[in-house]
């Protein structure tokens, strides 16, 4: 437990990471810290039922109920809507920030880096320090102009968290002034008790699979970079060497899904797919770990790593992943999992196929990969971490912005 009062808020205008940010902060509750998250309101359900710490919907407050409903199928018009708003958000954080005594502002996005960089040193003038997490990689040396929209947040940064080395190097090699401040800490992931046979019986008939197919999960939003045409292409190359196997693809859709639709019809695989698009309440997240023997997350669009590939981990579940980002990082080191090129049906098929034909390396991988969870990326573990960042910038003291 920790004796320091040290105030702690987190800021995600965009609610984009809900549970990255309930799992830090039941772990810092767990040291003894509380925090505070300023956010948006919930795109879905609630995060935090118990109330473990606060939430101030201080952004977008008024996109809810119908209007939410509506705006989440009209992409651009939603994306106006908060753009126009945004700038309101910010100053109602400055306002409710500027009086309260001084502690650490833990950025997680920032979705006008110029307006949040000004919030970050009008707080740091009061004796704030800053923390910004970067999830995923920020504009590379090759995009001049897009990385010095977000030079500004980041000069007023103490200290910068990433996921991955990957991405560590890449973001020191764009901002090298940045060297000094960045500090890599795991992606954490929650480990629950695993579940028996009984729970994998019935959460495969909740699904309407059988007791003996083997099962590959897609798991997650379903966007352009997570690659799903991919693993559709490869589906057919599977089948070949294992005919009753079955995909389950689960996650709300933020893209269109008729491409997809007719590329199935094409390949004549839908007998094979088991759809479940929407999102995926919490409460039903463990039925769709508890069928599964596989996961497969075929990345294609660069980002740090994925909360999905943690995740299954966390359930004793090896990864078929690709060459993107920090994800090699999560599967080669402990060999929790088959990691191939990007874009590339062949080889995913081929992954796949390989980890199929062999259910006791299959499961040998699935509990090294819990272990690396268990050993590195524990929620309490990365609060840990996290707390002696903000204990370092906090002895550190202001630096020049």
């Amino acid at each position: 437990m920790t004796s320091s009062p040290l105030s702690v808020v987190m800021y995600d205008p965009g609610n984009f990471t809900p549970y990255y940010v309930d799992g830090l902060c039941r772990g810092l509750a767990d040291l003894g810290l509380g925090a505070r998250v300023l956010a948006s309101p919930a795109l879905f359900e609630a995060v935090d039922p118990t109330g473990r710490y606060e939430i101030e919907q201080v952004f977008y407050s008024r996109l809810t109920g119908r209007l939410a409903e509506f705006l989440r199928g009209h992409h651009r018009l939603r994306r106006l809507l908060k753009a126009a708003s945004y700038p309101l958000g910010v100053w109602r954080s400055w306002l409710l920030l500027r009086g309260r005594p001084a502690g650490v502002l833990h950025v997680q996005w920032a979705l006008v880096p110029p307006l949040d960089a000004w919030l970050a040193r009008s707080l740091r003038a009061r004796g704030w320090r800053i923390v910004y997490t970067i999830h995923d990689l920020l504009p590379g040396e090759d995009q001049d102009r897009a990385s010095r929209w977000y030079r500004p947040l980041l000069r007023a940064a103490d200290a910068v968290i990433v996921h991955s080395d990957t991405l560590a190097e890449k973001i020191t090699r764009t901002y090298p002034e940045l060297a000094a401040r960045v500090h890599v800490i795991p992606h954490g992931g929650a480990l629950g008790a695993l579940p028996g046979p009984d729970e994998r019986c019935l959460a495969r008939q909740w699904l309407g699979l059988g007791a003996r197919s083997p099962v590959l999960l897609f798991f997650g939003m379903i966007k352009p970079y997570k690659g799903l045409e991919y693993l559709i292409e490869a589906l057919p190359g599977v089948l070949a060497a294992q005919p009753d196997a079955r995909l389950v693809i689960a996650g709300e859709p933020l893209m269109p899904l008729a491409p997809i639709e007719r590329m199935i019809a094409r390949l004549g695989v839908g007998h094979a797919i088991v759809w479940r698009p929407g999102f995926v309440p919490a409460a039903e997240v463990p039925r769709y770990f508890a069928a599964a023997d596989l996961v497969v997350a075929p990345h294609v669009g660069q980002v740090g790593v994925s909360g999905v590939v943690v995740l299954s981990q966390a359930w004793g579940l090896p990864v078929v992943t690709t060459e993107v980002g920090g994800l090699p990082e999560l599967v080669l080191p402990d060999d929790c999992g088959w990691v191939v090129a990007p874009r590339a049906a062949t080889a995913l098929a081929e992954a796949i196929r390989q980890a199929l034909a062999d259910p006791q390396r299959l499961a040998g991988m699935g509990r090294r990969a819990r272990s690396r969870i268990a050993r590195e990326a524990d929620w309490r573990e990365v609060a840990r971490r996290t707390t002696a960042v903000y204990q370092r910038c906090l002895a550190a003291g202001s630096a020049p912005v």
